[in-house]
């Protein structure tokens, strides 16, 4: 057998499964038979073409669990059978942030499925430093999720957590469920997720998180449980001109806002907020490789699989896709049909 199914990206709003051929790899490579695969927020940008660095064709995906069928050489424990996921960065090694141990904020950062084919298929060709070994009892759903659950780990990371009493979520997709979940575990006394959709309100309910509807009933809830004066830290995760602007007027004094939510474009922000209140701003990009394993340290003790709203396999991927794109899904993953090579 040399061809496999593949989720292609062909151009604005086309992805299409095509039968491309099997990668062959190098001896520092392995193959790895894909069990799930999740679309990320991201790759709405790669579909609507609108990705500066993705360029058709192209097999889009980063978000991976599987086995590893074949490979290049032993190497840091791994061997033929292990299940593993992808630290999908790529660096360039020599920039400001790698020469100082930084590599995850690159000058020139790329990642498997954006700038180079990625997993949405049956089998992926992946450097052997990329992967990363799961536990043997991880169920492959759970795996996939990895790596947006490193995006929070490393979110929540950035704050710190000490004497954090209250903290407020802005956003219940899958990275606001996931930090919430995170900063839950990590002892946060009272955490408050916020949502304008119902459907995911519900769901984050569902999860054992306090959630409240975005806007005045939010700011009302924040303000009674903080004798008016805002929460401790705030994690934005929407991404949308609203919870910018509305972030700094739900933080204390000296609180903290760390922004996972990626803007398309510049925001409005009350700056006055920030000065006045002496506010802080961090920024939280991706994840580092400790985030990594951090996530997989924690993950059997979150409830992930209720996270997924949708499954689909690879032949299915334009309805899988359309599914994402709609406001009812959260987590949509494709289970690739089970191929041997």
């Amino acid at each position: 057998m040399d061809t496999m199914l593949a989720a292609r990206y062909l151009g604005p709003n086309r992805i299409e499964t095509a039968e491309v051929s099997i990668p062959v790899i190098g001896s520092e490579e392995a193959l790895v038979q894909v069990e799930a695969c999740g679309f990320c927020g991201s790759d709405m940008n790669i579909m609507a073409g609108t990705h500066p660095r993705a360029k058709p064709p192209l097999t889009v995906g980063h978000e991976l669990s599987g086995r590893i069928v074949k490979i290049g050489r032993s190497n840091a424990g791994l061997e033929i059978g292990d299940h593993v996921t992808v630290y999908p960065l790529i660096s360039c090694g020599v920039c400001h942030a790698c020469m100082h141990g930084s590599p995850h904020v690159c000058r020139k950062l790329q990642l498997f499925g954006f700038d180079v084919d990625g997993g949405m298929a049956e089998f992926v060709k992946l450097p052997i430093t990329s992967l990363v070994k799961l536990p043997k009892n991880m169920p492959a759903k759970v795996g996939a999720l990895i790596e947006p659950l490193a995006v929070a780990v490393h979110g929540v990371s950035r704050a710190n957590l000490k004497t954090a009493g209250i903290a407020v979520v802005l956003g219940a997709g899958p990275i606001g469920l996931l930090t919430a979940l995170v900063a839950q575990a990590r002892g946060v006394p009272h955490v408050i997720i916020s949502e304008v959709l119902p459907s995911r309100l519900k769901l984050a309910e569902s999860l054992g998180l306090h959630a409240v509807k975005a806007g005045a009933e939010l700011r009302a809830q924040v303000m009674k449980m903080s004798s008016e004066n805002g929460a401790d830290v705030l994690f934005e995760c929407a991404g949308h001109p609203s919870s910018a602007r509305e972030m700094t007027a739900l933080v204390r004094s000296r609180g903290v806002i760390v922004n996972l939510g990626v803007f398309k474009k510049p925001v409005e922000v009350d700056m006055q907020a920030v000065n006045f209140k002496e506010i802080e701003i961090l920024g939280s990009r991706v994840y580092d490789r400790k985030d990594f394993q951090d996530a997989i340290d924690i993950a059997m003790k979150l409830p992930l699989d209720r996270i997924v709203s949708h499954a689909f396999t690879l032949k299915e991927v334009a309805l899988a896709f359309e599914q994402f794109r709609s406001s009812e899904a959260c987590k949509v993953l494709i289970i690739p049909t089970q191929t041997a090579v």
